[in-house]
């Protein structure tokens, strides 16, 4: 009985030494990393929607989607457009936004890697959640 509790808990010791929170560090980025515009350009068939995040030194951000080329018209044609803006902080590795036309608040892991801003968060699709990742190229 000795030998098991022994062996139970050398086991345990080596999964904790193996397995560290370190495994999956992107390195620090900061708010003045963050600053500036990003990018990202998805082709949806018909058309293709643009969708910029711009972070500024005062903690607001904006973020658009740009809709070109859909409903028959060219793909130089912006056929539609949204816009959001609030205010964001970051806390570790965390980016959280908070939009001035909502109550809630979106709250992601990011990283900045070769100029890519990432960032990893769980979506809703129908009933089950989704680890999600988006990847934005700086533009300034």
């Amino acid at each position: 009985m000795k030998k098991a509790v022994l062996a139970s808990i050398y086991t345990l010791f080596v999964l904790m030494v193996s397995c560290n929170d370190k495994d999956d560090d992107h390195g620090e980025s900061s708010v003045a990393d963050l600053l500036g515009q990003w990018s990202d350009t998805f082709d949806q068939g018909d058309g293709k929607i643009i969708t910029s995040y711009t972070f500024m030194a005062d903690s607001t951000y904006g973020f658009s989607s740009d809709f070109f080329g859909f409903n028959g018209k060219p793909l130089t044609e912006l056929t539609g457009f949204s816009e959001v803006s609030g205010v964001f902080e970051v806390e570790g590795d965390s980016l959280i936004l908070r939009a001035a036309q909502s109550e809630g608040f979106f709250k992601s892991k990011f990283w900045i890697k070769d100029d890519v801003l990432h960032l990893e968060y769980i979506s809703y699709p129908a009933d089950a959640p989704v680890l999600t990742q988006m990847e934005y190229d700086r533009v300034d």
